[in-house]
């Protein structure tokens, strides 16, 4: 019984405990969570990603409704949008309206951030659970 409230009270801390705005906007909703890790991954990977790569990875959610997601998370300067260099296919893009998404700097650091908050926090439950 105590694990079970201490493993809810950290999983609280960890959603409650979001702190910078960049985040906090994109785990807001699952929509925007689902799309972040997409754009997160592909960074990481060195992969392009563009809209409609992310529509086609979340057949779940239309084109308009990722488009709408990405275009708000630009504005607010979470995403960078990039000139796109090929698709998927390997074929050069040479439609100027697609742009290669990435996430920003600063938000790359709150999810790093974030992150070694989450990790600390689940060691020391495991170290006070540790037999």
């Amino acid at each position: 019984n105590d694990f079970g409230q201490d493993a809810s009270k950290d999983l609280q801390s960890i959603f409650f405990g979001i702190e910078s705005s960049s985040l906090k906007w994109c785990m807001s909703t699952v929509k925007k969570a689902k799309v972040f890790t997409l754009i997160f991954q592909a960074n990481e990977n060195g992969l392009a990603i563009y809209k409609e790569e992310i529509a086609k990875k979340l057949p779940e959610y239309s084109y308009k409704t990722i488009a709408t997601i990405v275009d708000e998370g630009i504005q607010k300067g979470f995403y960078v949008p990039l000139e796109p260099y090929e698709n998927s296919e390997g074929k050069k893009i040479l439609d100027k309206k697609v742009k290669n998404i990435r996430p920003s700097l600063d938000l790359i650091a709150d999810f790093y951030n974030w992150n070694i908050e989450r990790i600390s926090s689940v060691s020391k439950i495991i170290n006070k659970y540790k037999k």
